[in-house]
Formats: C-alpha cells, structure tokens, sequence
C-alpha cells in the first residue's frame, strides 16, 4: 500500500501479478469473461457446473439456449418441444429436415481430449434411420458434397437404426487414420413401441469409448483417442449436414438435459447423473 495506504500495515505483498489493465471506464461482465479467455486459453463461464467436467448444457425449456456459453442453437428447419420432460418445463421435439447446430471451437472448445455426452431421449422410430448427436468433419471429397457427407476417420457419430420394433444405437469415433465401431447389438436395442425415456450416455477416451443405457453398459471397445481435426459444428437432432449419405437425417425422437463433459465419465458417475434427474 505503500506509500498512500499504510496505517493499517497493507504493505508489500508477494504474491504473482500478470495481464495487469486499467481501463478508463466501466467493463462489463462479458468483456471480462472475454478477457480472461484471451488471456488464458480457456473457457471462461459464469453458468456453474452441476457434474465434474461438465462443459456444455441444454435443458430444451422453452429455448434453444446452451448455458455455459449463454447462446442459442443455429435451428435448420422447425424443430419445437415436446410439451413434456423427464425435468424442467420442457424438451426438445425433431421435426422433418430439422435439427440444432452449434459451433464447437467458438467461446471455448468442446473438441477436449477426452468426452463424454450424457441426454434423456424418448424413442420415435419414424424415420427408422436418425442420428442423435454428430461431431465430424466434411466430406469435400464425397462426389454427392454438399448435400452427402460421410467422412468418419475424425470426430463421432452418435444415430441409431433398425425397424418400427427394434432400433440398435451405434457410436462410431474416428482416430484421425480411421474409424472404430461401438455396436452392441441386441445389448443397444431398444423396442420403439415398449420404451419410454431411456437415460443415453457415451464416452470417448485415449483407450476406450463406452455406451451405456440408463446406466448400465451395452457397448464398450478398445480406442486409441479422438482426432476432432475439421469438427467445428455440432449436430443436434440429425446427422445433417456432415452424416448423410446412410441415411440417417433428422430424427423424431424427444431430447431431454443434453449434457457434454470434458472428461470421460465413470459408469458411477452416469447412474448419478440419471439419478439427479429422476
């Protein structure tokens, strides 16, 4: 304090300083979390965490809004909510040729070394053929690009497929050299006219990926990491644009609490999480 404030011994202080800035008025909340950022390298959020890891959040109440960023989805098409939930006031409902995108590089990076995605989901077979959740590249070289893409040697592909009575849920997640299969057959069947909302999650690490329903495991494999090269959007509701050329579009179905996560979760950590939501 020294030499204009020292009566009551704020003196030396030998902590670390750095990025010290004055500025000649008053900045506001987001020009702070924007300068800490650049500083940084980091994400910044004021939206707390409800699990550890969490990096991403949408609870589909009447909005499109992720938290942690405080913005709103790209909407394609006229997706709309389900008028029920598994929590809050509402989810989201896919509609034909609709889905949600968001950018994953923008106001902090989902593409993390490690990660895992957690949702509520209520089965609508019709289309049999839909994706749920596609992080990857485009496919330039695909002779059908811009409307067929199909390029799975980086990021994830999260759909399922099958019939009116029986839909498989399959990951495939590209090393950057090619592409792993996470297919647990009847293990990730579920019976579209049997089945209510059903507690989905995945995770991706540098040795395995691992898809569980309601918590428990039906599909696990070796992996040898995630290469997010060219994954800059993230689909929500389909596998338009960069996951088109199988098939599997916009889907039906109803999404309730999307979560994503910088880490790959424990299988005790994704009962916890379905159980908060219960």
């Amino acid at each position: 304090g020294a030499p204009n404030f020292t009566a009551w011994n704020h003196l030396s202080d030998e902590s670390l300083l750095d990025g010290l800035r004055i500025f000649n008025r008053a900045i506001s909340q987001e020009e702070i979390q924007q300068i800490m950022a650049d500083d940084s390298g980091e994400f910044v959020s004021t939206y707390p965490p409800t699990f550890d890891g969490e990096m991403f959040y949408m609870p589909f109440d009447g909005s499109y809004n992720e938290r942690f960023r405080n913005i709103d989805a790209t909407v394609v098409g006229t997706p709309g909510f389900a008028g029920e939930s598994v929590e809050g006031d509402n989810a989201y409902a896919g509609a034909t040729d609709s889905y949600l995108t968001f950018p994953t590089n923008e106001s902090g990076a989902l593409t993390t070394e490690e990660f895992s995605a957690t949702l509520w989901y209520k089965l609508n077979a019709d289309p049999t053929r839909g994706s749920i959740l596609v992080m990857g590249p485009e496919d330039v070289d695909n002779a059908g690009y811009p409307d067929v893409q199909n390029k799975r040697t980086n990021g994830f592909r999260f759909f399922r497929e099958g019939d009116a009575t029986r839909q498989v849920f399959k990951l495939n997640v590209g090393n950057g050299e090619g592409e792993s299969w996470f297919d647990g057959g009847d293990a990730a069947a579920l019976d579209p006219t049997a089945t209510d909302w059903v507690h989905l999650a995945f995770t991706i690490s540098g040795t395995e990926c691992v898809v569980y329903f309601d918590g428990e495991v039906v599909s696990q494999g070796d992996f040898t990491g995630v290469d997010w090269t060219g994954c800059d959007i993230l689909s929500i509701g389909s596998g338009a644009p960069r996951f088109t050329e199988w098939g599997h579009g916009f889907d039906l179905s109803f999404i309730d609490e999307l979560r994503l996560y910088n880490k790959a979760l424990t299988q005790q950590e994704i009962q916890d999480i379905r159980q908060a939501g219960l």
